[in-house]
């Protein structure tokens, strides 16, 4: 299985692109149910049995291991990071009868969500994607740097095989090494902007050597899946 987180502001196609992989499920994590729409629009009649909207993390375990026993999918998507780990941390709040949870018990959260779903669909072979969003860029004074941020399931950025981060407008991007972190300054917009993906990390090859490429156009999983070295493409990527 294929690993992937996709970031990027809203409206750029990040749910659409998740869309794009595989015999996709994908599960609705938004408040508003904010991915519904773009399902149906990609997905059609089909969406009825490939899109859920859920609203705890209890009924997002329930409904992934009924979904996880289904031969017509093999890419599970969330939409997004950030939701699924603002559920996780209600949901343990929840059960410890407290309103907020002590800095040392996040490290429970991450457990919950890498054992009840990135090693869940790891041992049913099928590929896991999920999104993240932007968020503004703080520094020690508190103050805005003006830079943008990802906002997702933190440990994605260490354990995703690729990552993503699209755009419809310039940008600047400050990447470290091996893609675990990275800042976005925003330039000003041209008057047609083109979707962008930059591949901020690909585990697959060396960055080192290649740098971060950057695509252009309606990208698809196919363009991510021409990334990935022939010689293991059938070790990792599941269609």
């Amino acid at each position: 299985m294929i690993l992937v987180e996709i970031i990027g502001e809203p409206a750029v196609g990040k749910t659409h692109l998740s869309l794009t992989f595989p015999k996709p499920f994908i599960f609705d994590t938004t408040p508003r149910k904010e991915a519904e729409i773009v399902a149906y629009k990609i997905l059609g009649a089909e969406a009825k049995k490939r899109y859920c909207w859920v609203q705890s993390y209890a009924d997002l375990i329930t409904k992934l291991k009924q979904v996880l026993e289904r031969d017509d999918v093999s890419t599970v998507v969330i939409d997004t990071g950030a939701d699924l780990q603002g559920m996780a941390v209600d949901y343990e709040v929840e059960r410890k009868k407290r309103e907020k949870l002590l800095p040392f018990e996040y490290g429970r959260i991450r457990e919950m969500v890498d054992t009840d779903i990135i090693e869940a669909v790891s041992l049913k072979n099928k590929n896991l994607v999920m999104t993240a969003q932007m968020d503004d860029e703080y520094g020690p004074d508190g103050r805005r740097t003006g830079r943008r941020i990802p906002k997702g399931y933190k440990r994605l950025a260490f354990q995703a095989d690729m990552r993503i981060f699209l755009t419809l407008g310039a940008a600047e991007l400050e990447i470290a090494p091996g893609g675990t972190a990275f800042a976005v300054t925003p330039l000003p917009r041209s008057e047609k902007p083109v979707r962008k993906a930059a591949i901020i990390k690909n585990r697959f090859v060396d960055m080192a050597e290649t740098g971060y490429k950057v695509l252009e156009g309606n990208i698809t999983a196919n363009d991510l899946k021409n990334l990935i070295p022939k010689e293991i493409l059938d070790m990792v990527w599941v269609e």
